[in-house]
């Protein structure tokens, strides 16, 4: 039996486990009786044509979701966005393409602190707080100071 013979509900079927490899979901989703779906699943996936069929649509998927085929759609969508003018597109495009390539990555840092480290930090500030601060103004100390530059 051949993939063009399977039923409609064996066809529809072989899509969605090949997409979620979920046999009682992908058997209630092809129109299978909600009840016997389980059964239904155990069965065409011990029918070879199906397993073949299978076999095939996930090749199809893998396909279509490779990461050479993303990195040389964007490359594509970049050029044609700049040679249209589209400057914006064409830099998204660009920084996706670099995103993918590991070049800009996102860094979050996890620190731990413990209450200890909390209570020194706590101390610390109000220690600073007492100390006295200097507000008296600057500009004449840095314009004498231009002036010995100036020579």
């Amino acid at each position: 039996m051949s993939r063009a013979a399977l039923s409609v509900k064996q066809e529809r079927f072989v899509k969605e486990y090949a997409r979620t490899g979920n046999g009682a979901g992908s058997a209630r989703k092809a129109g299978y009786k909600p009840k016997a779906s389980a059964e239904i699943a155990y069965e065409n996936l011990g029918k070879p044509q199906i397993i073949a069929a299978v076999a095939q649509e996930r090749a199809k998927i893998a396909w279509k979701v490779d990461s050479d085929r993303v990195q040389r759609r964007l490359d594509e969508i970049s050029h044609e966005a700049q040679a249209d003018g589209q400057y914006g597109p064409a830099v998204r495009a660009e920084e996706l393409l670099g995103k993918s390539i590991g070049m800009w990555v996102d860094q979050s840092v996890n620190i731990s602190v413990s209450s200890e480290h909390v209570q020194a930090l706590l101390n610390q500030a109000r220690q600073r707080q007492l100390e006295p601060i200097d507000n008296s103004d600057d500009s004449q100390a840095k314009s004498a100071d231009s002036d010995v530059d100036d020579g």
